[in-house]
């Protein structure tokens, strides 16, 4: 049956329902305990993202315009229709009826039929006293059939999608976990022990119980329904703990009896998991929460929530943020805990793991793959450590799963994590990359299929690739590639450093020259695809401060092109100031220029605390420029690119300017020479097969940083030894060659080889 066909969640009941509650939400003595509620969980909702308000309020028939308030109130008018839905799906199956009792959001129904704790928190039920929502309610209780929603997977999580509009789910980053992925991690993590019916599980930050719901489905025929004794959720938002107890009851009531003389307590809470930890009495003292039950569990499995530290209310930082350093998963001290980089999941996954696991239990976790392979974040994580109780955590192996995107829409790299409580990691880690062998419309639907048929697994190796620095970033290879690696990998002397920051004034520096008329040329700022819109203006400026410019796009293996040109008013001398006002005075027509743009160029935000006191002092100053930006050679690569693309920039021999520096934007990485022989050398070293690899292998997705040549061990350039001399020479022969560049790296392979073997 097509979704849209299902008035509850999607056709008219649904809407008008929403329309009639907005409507009514003015009477609502709960509201603002609400919203107190949702921003402590979510932070301020954001209305400057990308939500189309006009199709909000075409589809609900609802005003909103720009006022914050109304946003917030839709999105209470959708939260308390879906805990609606949720209670009358809960009533029609355990009770079978068929007609509407207003006693369905009554606690004491419930406990009447012996289950405990099926309840919401008073906030959704402030409907209850308007007598005109009986007749809403009766609506959406006829128009509910439970033949619509039988299915194995995760039905609420399906729902929810359904009601909530993407654009608010994102927004608050509400991402449901796809069912086949919760059951390929308890299948993977369960897979040697034939007992895995009988084990205790917990899902820490469980959303509507996906994972709970898969094994319930896995072990429901075991033993007389024992798995339904043996699981244990945890959510901090109520409403996604209603949704969980839902799916639950609906499971429950197809495979076992209720009963008042065998009472059920679900076993899913409302709680904070982050504050229940041994340094912090938050927990026991706030009476909003659900009391969990403390007990060690075999396996723990989720998706834990991806929030930026840095993003999340400020009360909750607050609160919560000495946990970090008692985990010693921040490494940086005396900065502001409002700094911290890192994710709540990288928190998350050690409090459970301390105070949930069981020595030698087992978590699958669903975390970020930029935990593995970033320099800076993730440092304390991969420490894989209970620090304070000197508990070692043993990294079974993890799973690469950006090349599939298993969650609709998200952009975060995603990866899966298996550890084992109470033993040391050692490495190399398998790490086990998903890449898709067939056309598949997609991978985020929810039901079950054999990820063999669309999926291929290729098992890497993962390590620090820092030798004797166990928690640096991980470089992942395969077998033939790590016998490469352990020579490539250590230090060098040489510095790699971004190119030419605006400071998100592209539309004013990035220039086309027109024409060239008495040894000054006419320009053009270029606007077309600027980030923030300038003015466009047809000046005349001197040559002297007008450099070729090379951008991300314009760079390739051992060859590059440019199309625009760059306003630099710095020289070699003065690197990160600008020439002073008096010799910019000396070139009227460029300072003509800059003045048409002062307003704009004054009013830049994108500036480091270093950088901003030269801001302040000359109003055209551009940010990362240095002796390095005019240097004769450099060599270059993208910054972001799916390949590493090395090659040596020289000066331009332009048409409008004569012999002349070619500089990089942000999006070019480079390395500075003032020797030709040496600047092709390094090249040529780094463009090999062995390198190229290595290197690949250490990326973070796309990002090639300038930091990673650090990592690898380059010989210092010797003039007098005969092999650097001739890689300096193949590479320059290279360069020179338009057409496939094989014979040259063959070559150069040769050498590097020698010597690693």
């Amino acid at each position: 049956m097509a979704k849209n066909e299902i008035s509850w969640y999607q056709g008219s009941v649904y809407t008008n329902s929403i329309n009639k509650i907005f409507s009514a939400i003015e009477l609502s003595p709960s509201y603002h305990e609400w919203k107190a509620n949702f921003t402590y969980m979510h932070g301020e909702f954001d209305t400057q993202r990308k939500i189309n308000i006009a199709k909000l309020e075409s589809k609900f028939k609802v005003e909103i315009g720009s006022n914050q308030e109304e946003l917030f109130k839709l999105i209470y008018s959708l939260e308390t229709y879906y805990s609606i839905l949720l209670r009358i799906i809960a009533h029609k199956a355990i009770f079978g009826c068929t007609s509407c009792d207003w006693d369905i959001f009554d606690d004491k129904t419930y406990i009447a039929k012996g289950i405990t704790n099926y309840s919401s928190v008073a906030y959704y039920n402030w409907f209850l006293n308007l007598s005109e929502m009986k007749y809403l309610i009766n609506c959406i209780y006829n128009a509910i059939n439970l033949e619509d929603i039988e299915t194995e997977g995760d039905v609420i999580s399906e729902i929810f999608e359904c009601i909530f509009p993407k654009e608010i789910r994102h927004s608050v980053g509400e991402y449901y976990t796809p069912y086949w992925l919760a059951r390929e991690i308890i299948d993977r993590i369960t897979q040697d022990d034939n007992k895995a019916h009988s084990r205790k599980f917990i899902d820490p930050s469980c959303g509507s119980a996906t994972f709970l719901v898969a094994l319930i489905n896995k072990y429901k025929e075991c033993s007389q329904n024992e798995i339904f004794a043996n699981v244990c959720g945890i959510d901090i938002n109520p409403l996604a703990v209603l949704a969980a107890k839902t799916n639950y009851l609906l499971l429950y009531s197809k495979n076992c009896t209720f009963s008042t003389s065998f009472p059920l307590e679900i076993p899913i809470y409302h709680a904070d998991t982050v504050a229940i930890n041994d340094i912090t009495t938050l927990f026991d003292e706030t009476e909003q929460y659900d009391f969990v039950p403390k007990q060690k569990y075999d396996y723990i499995v989720g998706n834990p929530p991806w929030v930026n530290w840095e993003y999340m209310p400020d009360n909750y930082r607050m609160q919560h943020a000495q946990i970090w350093q008692y985990y010693g998963l921040f490494s940086q001290k005396g900065l502001n805990t409002n700094f911290i980089k890192e994710d709540i999941s990288v928190l998350l996954t050690y409090v459970v793991i301390d105070n949930y696991l069981a020595i030698g239990g087992k978590i699958g976790f669903v975390v970020k793959e930029t935990l593995f392979k970033s320099i800076k974040q993730g440092e304390g994580f991969r420490k894989f450590r209970l620090t304070p109780k000197g508990i070692d955590l043993k990294v079974i192996r993890v799973d690469d799963l950006t090349r599939i995107k298993p969650f609709r829409d998200a952009v975060t790299r995603t990866a899966i994590i298996y550890i084992e409580k109470g033993s040391k990691t050692l490495y190399p880690v398998d790490y086990v990359v998903w890449s898709p062998i067939s056309k598949v419309k997609t991978f985020e639907n929810n039901t079950l299929f054999k990820l063999s048929e669309f999926i291929d697994f290729e098992v890497l190796k993962a390590r620090p690739s820092i030798q004797n620095t166990p928690n640096s970033g991980w470089i992942t290879e395969s077998a033939e590639e790590m016998n490469f690696s352990k020579f490539i990998l250590g230090t060098n002397e040489l510095v790699a450093r971004t190119g030419v920051f605006t400071g998100g004034a592209n539309g004013i520096y990035w220039l086309r020259i027109n024409s060239e008329h008495d040894g000054n040329i006419f320009v053009s700022n270029i606007t077309e695809r600027a980030k923030n819109k300038m003015k466009c203006v047809h000046l005349e400026v001197e040559k002297e401060y007008v450099y070729p410019l090379l951008t991300g796009n314009e760079l390739d293996f051992w060859s590059y092109t440019y199309s625009k040109y760059i306003l630099c008013p710095h020289t070699k001398e003065t690197k990160m100031y600008p020439i002073n006002k008096n010799i910019l005075a000396k070139h009227p027509l460029t300072e003509h220029y800059f003045v048409k743009f002062k307003k704009e160029l004054e009013d830049r935000k994108g500036f480091t605390s270093m950088d901003q006191p030269i801001h302040e002092q000359f109003f055209y100053a551009l940010q990362r420029i240095g002796a390095y930006t005019f240097a004769k050679y450099k060599v270059c690569w993208r910054y972001i690119s799916k390949n590493f693309t090395p090659a040596v920039i020289e000066y331009a021999n332009d048409k409008y300017l004569g012999k002349k520096n070619i500089i990089g934007n942000e999006k070019i990485i480079s390395i500075s020479f003032d020797n030709k022989e040496e600047a092709y050398y390094v090249c040529a070293v780094i463009s090999s097969t062995p390198y190229r690899k290595t290197i690949e292998n250490y990326m973070v997705g796309t990002q090639i940083t300038p930091s990673i040549i650090n990592r690898l061990r380059i010989p210092k350039f010797n003039s007098l030894d005969n092999q650097h001399t001739e890689l300096s020479r193949i590479c320059q022969e290279g360069h020179k060659c338009k057409s496939s560049k094989d014979k040259f790296i063959n070559q150069i392979d040769a050498i590097v080889k020698s010597w690693i073997n």
